[in-house]
């Protein structure tokens, strides 16, 4: 475990409301927030001697979409660990010009969940926003793409179990409109091999 003190960023999470900001349905925490949170938990890391190397990379892009990879190698003491996490962005959200910022954000707030083990900015923005952290549906050009992966074989049965526990094929959730947004990202990691459990 990472000598990480989770409740002094779900403060800062909650002290900096208004850097929580409403994208479509939902809210999310914006650039600065972001920002905000890594400058702090690499300073945890590094008051124990440790030491952080962040990556980022723009796996995709186009006008209509970008997705950026973040990743960061931490060394404490003898320990090395790696993370890396994903974010996206669409042009249909109304962030046109901000797409690679957007997806940035996205992908740094999936990294610090992760380095910390558990979604404390979901449940600190669920606290604060009751109404604005909701499953919404997967979209076209996700749906899209995991029928073009069906196709080319990089869609197991094993993914599609895994994500939908079993409660629903994955014809059936693309034909029902049932498969989330969430759902379907985390099939379309595993499948461009981006996922890790």
């Amino acid at each position: 475990m990472l000598p990480i003190r989770v409740e002094e960023l779900r403060k800062i999470v909650e002290e900096n409301k208004d850097l929580v900001v409403k994208i479509g349905n939902r809210y999310e925490i914006s650039r600065p927030l972001a920002l905000k949170l890594w400058n702090v938990l690499v300073s945890m890391l590094t008051e124990e001697g440790g030491s952080v190397k962040e990556e980022v990379r723009v796996e995709y892009a186009s006008p209509e979409m970008v997705i950026v990879s973040v990743a960061c190698t931490v060394r404490v003491k003898e320990r090395e660990v790696r993370y890396c996490e994903i974010g996206e962005a669409y042009k249909h959200e109304g962030k046109g010009d901000t797409l690679a910022r957007t997806a940035y954000t996205r992908a740094m707030k999936r990294l610090l969940e992760r380095m910390v083990g558990e979604d404390f900015i979901n449940q600190v923005i669920l606290k604060l926003y009751p109404e604005g952290v909701k499953e919404v549906p997967a979209t076209e050009k996700q749906k899209k793409l995991i029928r073009t992966l069906v196709q080319e074989g990089k869609i197991t049965k094993e993914m599609v179990d895994e994500v939908l526990k079993g409660e629903t094929t994955l014809n059936q959730a693309l034909k029902e409109n049932t498969l989330t947004f969430s759902q379907a990202k985390k099939l379309i990691d595993m499948a461009l091999g981006r996922w890790v459990s």
